[in-house]
């Protein structure tokens, strides 16, 4: 385990949750960069390396998908969009789902820009369905990375609030101290819960656009030479359906129960009073 070293336990400053809201539902709003850009890094932070990691994931959500550009197999690169934030509980649950629907109202077409894309470019519906799966694949794989880095920060904060409870209950040191330092990591993992949210809502929006994709793959033949282009395989249609319905919704779904289920016991990781064990609170719920 590593000795929480001596930081400046500063606390913060909390965006409004109203303003945040308001200003994630617009484009202008955006963060610069994605979300994890915020991430400030402290190099006295035992969970810097698990936060850097984190936040890594804006290289890939960093702009709106599809606006007229590619994804990966295309031009190399990873796409992603800025939402909102994402919690739980009365006010704060009700302005989230009013935004999440607005976010994900605002994807539909955007599917169907991403498909024209990659139709000009293709020679025929094969080469594009090849295309799609690719990005597919990708987005697989990314929502994988995402949830493995923040499993890994979750359990560096929480057995780090549990070393620090360690300390105090061994008097090794007093009591305003243990709470001002579980307070640094509990505030940094609330900005972290944050950005895992803001992640979430981006994952969702891209799957509906790649849901819309897959349809039109199916309904809006490739054209060559002003003629219509043969039909991509049935297996590879195929393919592309289950990966936009199946494979990538289970896996966000389980990047957000994971998520879930670290916001649920972050309260009694963080409370000095509590003394749950770390074990305790993996078996119920909170493994990645």
């Amino acid at each position: 385990m590593r000795a929480l070293t001596n930081a400046r336990f500063v606390r913060p400053i909390r965006v409004p949750l109203l303003a945040a809201a308001l200003c994630l539902s617009l484009t202008a709003c955006q963060t610069p960069g994605g979300p994890g850009a915020q991430l400030a890094m402290d190099p006295t932070d035992p969970c810097q390396s698990e936060r850097a990691a984190f936040a890594g994931s804006k290289t890939y959500f960093q702009d709106k998908i599809v606006s007229g550009a590619l994804t990966g197999a295309a031009v190399g690169g990873g796409v992603g969009a800025l939402t909102g934030l994402a919690a739980t509980g009365n006010l704060r649950g009700a302005l989230i789902g009013g935004l999440a629907g607005a976010t994900l109202g605002g994807a539909a077409g955007a599917g169907n820009a991403y498909y024209n894309s990659l139709a000009e470019r293709a020679r025929d519906q094969n080469e594009l369905a090849y295309a799609m799966n690719q990005d597919l694949e990708r987005e697989s794989q990314q929502i994988d990375h995402t949830a493995a880095t923040f499993g890994r920060l979750r359990a560096c904060r929480f057995a780090q609030a549990r070393y620090v409870k360690d300390q105090a209950r061994n008097h090794v040191i007093d009591r305003q101290t243990a709470l001002a330092r579980i307070a640094y990591h509990r505030d940094h993992f609330d900005e972290e819960l944050r950005i895992a949210h803001e992640f979430g809502l981006t994952m969702a929006r891209r799957g509906q656009q790649f849901q819309e994709a897959a349809t039109d793959l199916q309904t809006h033949p490739v054209t060559a030479q002003g003629a219509p282009a043969p039909r991509a395989s049935p297996s590879r249609v195929a393919s592309v359906n289950r990966a936009a319905s199946v494979s990538v919704p289970e896996k966000r779904a389980s990047y957000d129960d994971t998520v879930a289920n670290a916001e649920r016991g972050s309260k009694a990781a963080f409370d000095l009073d509590n003394n749950a064990s770390l074990s305790w609170m993996l078996l119920h719920g909170l493994d990645a």
